[in-house]
């Protein structure tokens, strides 16, 4: 069981993360908690660790972002989850390899290492490939061009849909998806 002290500190990192750097955008955190935990209820998974997964899946984007290295987030929100959950010495190796599974996994992969990583990152698509995460995002970059902001929306819409593993999230998230799509194809100037 992961320790309660060990989620509320990776909930503080998070949101203090989110705070501080603007991204990402604190609806896009309790969107993808509470889909995480969603899923994880409905598949019988391990609630606790897909928690401390969708909470530090993301935990150094600002920063990476703010370094322009988008790219390197996933390594650096390892090595972070790495050093939080080191701090715990209750929670066992194969807890903490499957909360690192959830974090390097949550942009996709060729066969999940655990069935936690696999809804973290479905989890992670509804920030964009839903309604609700693709206006939460859209707020967040107000002071972006409107083209820019509608290629990089459609982009990561796209990028979305097409991690989705989960059938009930395809299910689910196709008639937003493609509702996203043509409001996107049509907003273009």
């Amino acid at each position: 069981m992961i320790p309660a002290a060990l989620l509320e500190k990776a909930r503080k990192i998070a949101y203090d993360e989110a705070t501080e750097y603007r991204s990402p955008a604190i609806a896009h955190l309790d969107l993808a908690n509470a889909q995480g935990q969603r899923l994880a209820k409905r598949s019988g998974a391990r609630e606790d660790i897909v928690l401390l997964g969708t909470l530090l899946m993301d935990c150094m984007l600002g920063r990476a972002l703010a370094a322009n290295a988008r790219e390197k987030h996933i390594d650096m929100s390892a090595v972070r989850a790495q050093e939080l959950i080191s701090e715990f010495p209750e929670v066992t190796e194969e807890e903490k390899q499957n909360v690192l599974s959830c974090v390097r996994e949550h942009h996709g992969a060729r066969k999940f290492t655990t069935p936690e990583a696999e809804i973290c990152c479905n989890a992670d698509c509804y920030r964009f490939a839903s309604v609700a995460g693709i206006l939460a995002g859209v707020r967040g970059l107000r002071d972006m061009e409107r083209d820019e902001l509608v290629k990089l929306c459609s982009d990561k819409a796209d990028e979305k849909w097409n991690a989705l593993t989960l059938a009930v999230c395809k299910q689910e998230l196709e008639p937003q998806y493609r509702a996203i799509k043509e409001f996107l194809a049509n907003y273009r100037g």
